[in-house]
């Protein structure tokens, strides 16, 4: 085969890989416009094309890649919460070599930590928390129920909580953990202190941890 004619043959590949390239950009693109204004807005709030002018792409390629806003709303979500996931599971072996409170200690830290980087986490879920929709419940059912039931558990063996008392504390942890960071603005504008700041985010976790596994 001559050399034009290898040139010829690996030409359609090229162009397949660049426009898979494309269209991975375009989702990247759509699903950060998606996590930034569903967060900020709510979901009702946000149109179609809102979300397309955010991502600065061209009108309809929400529906190409994603069908519809709905979709688009449960990959945003996904997303998001799938990237505390991830950061979660990468230090699970850490956690297989502390002992149980210093593991609850350890889950405490890790979520002041996600949330002090990723504010938008909270307030996506503070706004479908309110009222009940079919997104409240996509979050539950995908999301929020299987950690809450493993965190229980742990709770129970550490703090002797039951269930109702662990609802309680439960939301005293999800709570404290995330609103300083949702709150930012707040903060810098009440106090004059960034509460994002390396010390202050360390500060924040040590101060919850003291908090929530004081004994009883």
């Amino acid at each position: 085969m001559s050399d034009t004619e290898t040139v010829t043959a690996d030409a359609p590949t090229k162009r397949t890989r660049r426009t898979q390239e494309r269209a991975e950009l375009t989702r990247a693109k759509l699903l950060d416009a998606g996590i930034l204004l569903f967060s900020e807005r709510g979901f009702d709030a946000v149109s179609v094309r809102e979300l397309e002018t955010a991502a600065g792409v061209k009108r309809n390629l929400l529906s190409y890649h994603f069908n519809d806003k709905d979709t688009l709303w449960k990959a945003s979500a996904d997303a998001i919460v799938g990237l505390m996931s991830a950061e979660f599971s990468e230090r699970m072996t850490i956690m297989k070599e502390i002992s149980g409170r210093e593991t609850l200690a350890f889950i405490v830290r890790f979520y002041v930590y996600f949330h002090a980087r990723h504010p938008e986490l909270s307030r996506l879920m503070s706004r479908e928390a309110t009222r009940h929709s079919w997104r409240t419940q996509y979050l539950i059912d995908t999301h929020i129920r299987p950690s809450t039931m493993a965190m229980e558990k742990l709770v129970h063996e550490i703090k002797g909580l039951d269930r109702k008392a662990f609802i309680h504390w439960y939301y005293i942890m999800i709570s404290s953990t995330s609103t300083i960071f949702s709150f930012a603005a707040e903060c810098e504008d009440l106090f004059g202190v960034d509460p994002c700041e390396e010390s202050m985010v360390e500060a924040h976790a040590e101060m919850l941890v003291s908090m929530l596994l004081e004994a009883g």
